[in-house]
């Protein structure tokens, strides 16, 4: 995977296209999945569903650090401090994503002057649709968050979840 950073650090220092950005994570991606056979051999069950889970958060950590570096340039606030969260739901969240499953994604927001978190958004869906990983996602403000889990048990389960562990 480092290599991976070292080629993405010169696309985005060569102000690549994001196209450009996601052929060289979706080749990471295509040799990733050409070792899991390998990597089922030694790890199965649980701890291979885990490894397999980790590996897609390195990548979508990696597409937040591009969106991020693309937005903001040198001028990037703490990554903690953008009012943008992704949040895994389903098989990815519980980490027991299956090897062909899809990436369940929340996608909170908040909008602020100055942050862009829209534009960042699309930047992230788009680099993530460009790798050829299979997503399912949501977009919401966190103003909208209640409202939504009215008519939606994943979202009322996230906002249950998050109470219980802000007490």
């Amino acid at each position: 995977m480092e290599k991976v950073k070292a080629q993405i650090e010169e696309l985005l220092y060569e102000n690549a296209a994001d196209f450009e950005i996601a052929k060289v994570l979706k080749q990471e991606i295509k040799t990733y999945f050409n070792t899991l056979e390998e990597t089922f051999s030694t790890s199965g069950g649980k701890d291979f569903l885990v490894k397999h889970t980790k590996k897609i958060d390195s990548i979508l950590k990696l597409i937040f650090k591009v969106a991020q570096r693309e937005m903001f340039g040198d001028y990037a606030p703490m990554k903690n401090s953008i009012p943008l969260a992704l949040v895994a739901l389903g098989s990815y969240g519980r980490e027991q994503l299956c090897v062909y499953s899809d990436i369940d994604l929340l996608i909170v927001y908040k909008e602020i002057p100055g942050y862009n978190t829209k534009e960042m958004i699309e930047k992230i869906l788009y680099i993530l649709w460009d790798t050829g990983l299979k997503l399912g996602h949501r977009v919401h403000t966190v103003e909208d968050l209640y409202d939504v889990s009215k008519t939606d048990i994943t979202i009322k389960f996230f906002i249950r979840l998050k109470k219980i562990n802000s007490k």
